[in-house]
């Protein structure tokens, strides 16, 4: 069975996520529809990107996902169907797929321009409903990839989602902010996962923090904390609160991460 996932900034207060997974059941009434997000945040590509690339991997080889967060809408923008990891995604191109292209060893991007999978006259507001979700159904259905639209080499590309790393010291950034408010940086927990605690000191904006977490609950109600998230990813917290505090601690706030040797006993 094939599988589509949506991803959009719809929300659910409307109708355009019913009304897209209406079109493509109307194409393929077999394919199985999984709901990654439609909560992300109102034209926000880079979020949706984040939210996408620590999602796709679990499914399986030719899984299609669908993503729609499109400020550019109506305009001269393009919408593209990348092929990369065994996998196809299907967007605008504005920079939404950036960080599954970044990370692919080899990825295929088409122009989706191929009159016959549109659902018939095109709006200039609503593209997920007339060539973005009747492109998915149609490929689910076998429809080929070469046929889609003349190929691309150069998608629009979001700045690289990791970060800087010097010898001690690495400096990234807040790339999302999820439900909770939790701050999910750009710094893989990789990084730090040899050094001991007491020697990690990470600085969010105006705040400083000693170490890593081992849980939300290791904290304090409302004290500041980092951790590795389910994302694989350093996450900054705020047990039983929210550590998002617009302007100082959000979105594109510098987060670095400085490993301190401690002071030799004289």
């Amino acid at each position: 069975m094939a599988v589509i996932t949506l991803t959009t900034d719809f929300g659910w207060r409307d109708n355009f996520v019913g009304v897209m997974k209406g079109v493509i059941l109307g194409l393929n009434p077999a394919v199985a529809l999984v709901d990654l997000s439609h909560e992300l945040p109102p034209h926000d590509p880079a979020q949706a990107a984040f939210s996408l690339y620590t999602a796709y991997r679990f499914f399986p080889k030719g899984t299609i996902h669908l993503a729609v967060v499109d400020p550019g809408v109506g305009s001269e923008r393009s919408i593209i169907v990348v092929q990369a990891s065994g996998q196809l995604f299907i967007a605008p191109d504005n920079g939404l797929l950036s960080y599954i292209i970044d990370q692919a060893p080899i990825f295929k991007a088409y122009r989706l321009e191929n009159p016959a999978l549109a659902l018939g006259r095109v709006s200039r507001t609503f593209h997920g409903r007339d060539l973005m979700a009747p492109a998915a159904a149609h490929l689910s259905l076998g429809f080929p990839l070469e046929k889609v639209g003349p190929e691309i080499k150069s998608p629009v590309r979001l700045p690289p989602l990791y970060p800087e790393i010097q010898a001690d010291q690495i400096t990234g950034r807040v790339v999302y902010v999820d439900r909770f408010g939790n701050l999910i940086t750009n710094i893989p927990s990789p990084l730090v996962a040899d050094w001991p605690a007491a020697e990690i000191v990470i600085n969010i904006g105006p705040e400083t923090i000693i170490g890593l977490s081992s849980s939300y609950a290791a904290a304090r109600p409302g004290e500041l904390l980092a951790l590795t998230g389910s994302s694989g990813f350093i996450e900054i917290a705020r047990y039983l609160a929210r550590a998002e505090r617009p302007p100082d601690l959000t979105v594109g706030t510098p987060v670095v991460i400085n490993f301190v040797k401690p002071l030799s006993p004289r």
